[in-house]
């Protein structure tokens, strides 16, 4: 197999000589492998010698700090912030998108790659990116001076629905310590990881156009593609049972992550393990600001708004062991989530299945392995993808895979965008009625005024906490309440 060219892009570190894939945001020329070595290279004098990169526009303002930013390249901006950045009435078009798509296209393994092929297969089975990427575009939109995986992911989609042989995606591969920090060429990688990396960097993309995560509103974040596809809210309550004082925390979720441990043997009974009430007393009492005094109290994960593509990633990897638990988790095609919403529900909280990934191990481990997908195109075939072999399959095969990640699509597309429906116009509410054709509310729908929303949407870090992860094995963090220990609106965890 021909070998991939290495990213010219990822030198080194200018303190310490290690691989560095950061790089000072001001200058764009000096590399860093951490925040630590750029304090150094900073104080040392590199203040004094840098300069604003001629890239940047005249009118940018004086620079009273320096960050790290990761190596994608600059990009000039092109539109100002607004409090909905990508329409919601659009979204439900391409989410409703009724082309009859196209049959799944190998992908060449160019060496323990197969964890990228399995993510950029489903992708490419996500039928409102597809649908964008085909019909809209992103690549004569973007404003980027260098790489953009989102342009590369068109290009890729496009491939797949023109190519009737298999085709290797160098052109992705080649970038990957773009997409995560921590990703490399010829390693064996968890493809969950890969798949949270891909979201993020779209993410990014997306927030670029628009001046990056700083310049734009924390809800108005999630107001773009990315946050529409995958994007939904995660609720954590607290209710004192000295006062019966209830605290609502609500968080930004793009997928869900749950344990398979006990006896939980399907999907459905591990969702109610990941939503079953916790008893917080003993060393881990809650400080109620009602009662003003540690107290026992019940906490409870819920689903606020249900994400119109959901990702289950099933804990089949063990952290720090590099075991692997294989025993077989039965799933549905059909879900539905009313059981585990934080309100009754509706009939748009049912989903169908449209993606399976597989771990293939030897000797229950986890460090090393194979990857393969099942996938469905837009037409209801399924097929069985292992890198270069596509194979037409039933769905009772699927259904009996020992599955590590399930993609499910909804129904009806949610009512809304996340963003409090407040803030959009009564002409926009009207159009996405019209567009919902099944969705039995008549109204947009709103958050109470008394939860707060903490939401922290582009970089892959500040999502998921931390993904530093090098091989299948190691321990992958979401954004879906495993941070569970987070302070409440009403009172503190201790």
């Amino acid at each position: 197999m021909p070998s991939i060219p290495i990213d010219n892009d990822v030198s080194t570190c200018a303190v310490c000589s290690n691989p560095a894939s950061k790089k000072c945001s001001r200058c764009k020329s000096v590399r860093y492998c951490s925040l630590t070595c750029q304090k150094v290279h900073w104080k040392d004098g590199h203040k004094t010698k840098c300069k604003v990169n001629s890239a940047q526009t005249a009118n940018t303002k004086s620079f009273s700090g320096v960050a790290l930013v990761p190596a994608r390249g600059t990009s000039t901006i092109s539109k100002k912030p607004t409090e909905v950045l990508f329409p919601y009435n659009e979204f439900v078009e391409l989410f409703n998108w009724e082309k009859p798509g196209f049959r799944p296209c190998g992908l060449l393994n160019c060496g323990n790659s197969c964890f990228a092929n399995v993510v950029l297969q489903c992708l490419a089975s996500t039928r409102p990116l597809v649908a964008y990427l085909l019909e809209k575009g992103h690549r004569k939109e973007c404003r980027r001076n260098d790489w953009c995986f989102l342009c590369e992911l068109q290009t890729h989609i496009e491939r797949s629905s023109q190519s009737h042989h298999p085709f290797s995606p160098t052109n992705i591969l080649s970038r990957l310590p773009n997409i995560g920090g921590n990703l490399g060429y010829g390693r064996q990688e968890d493809a969950h990881e890969f798949m949270r990396f891909a979201i993020d960097t779209m993410q990014s993309v997306c927030l670029d156009e628009f001046g990056g995560e700083k310049a734009v509103d924390h809800s108005s974040q999630e107001t773009t593609l990315i946050q529409h596809i995958f994007g939904g809210h995660l609720q954590s309550q607290v209710i004192c049972t000295n006062c019966n004082k209830i605290s609502n925390q609500c968080e930004n979720m793009m997928d869900l992550t749950v344990e398979i441990n006990g006896d939980a043997s399907s999907l459905e009974e591990c969702l109610d393990q990941f939503t079953v009430k916790e008893w917080l007393h003993g060393e881990n009492m809650y400080k109620c600001d009602g009662c003003n005094d540690y107290v026992k109290a019940w906490k409870r994960l819920t689903i606020r708004w249900a994400p119109n593509i959901l990702t289950i990633a099933l804990k089949r990897f063990e952290s720090g062991r590099f075991g692997k638990l294989n025993k077989r988790v039965s799933f549905p095609e059909t879900l539905d989530l009313t059981s585990y919403m934080s309100g009754d529900g509706d009939d748009t909280n049912v989903y169908k299945l449209y993606a399976v990934v597989v771990h293939l191990d030897m000797l229950n481990a986890s460090f090393f392995g194979h990857y393969i997908c099942y996938t469905q195109d837009f037409n209801g075939n399924w097929y069985r993808i292992d890198d270069c072999k596509v194979m037409r399959v039933e769905l009772a095969e699927v259904l009996s895979q020992v599955a590590y990640m399930l993609l499910y699509s909804r129904v009806s597309v949610r009512p809304s965008c996340l963003r409090t429906s407040g803030t959009q116009g009564n002409d926009e509410e009207k159009s996405i009625k019209a567009l919902v054709e099944h969705c039995p509310k008549q109204q947009i729908q709103c958050l109470p005024e008394n939860e707060s929303i903490t939401s922290s949407l582009s970089p892959s870090l500040s999502l998921n906490g931390s993904l530093h992860s090098e091989i299948p094995g190691l321990k992958v963090e979401s954004s879906t309440g495993m941070n569970t220990d987070a302070q409440h609106q009403d009172g503190d965890v201790v």
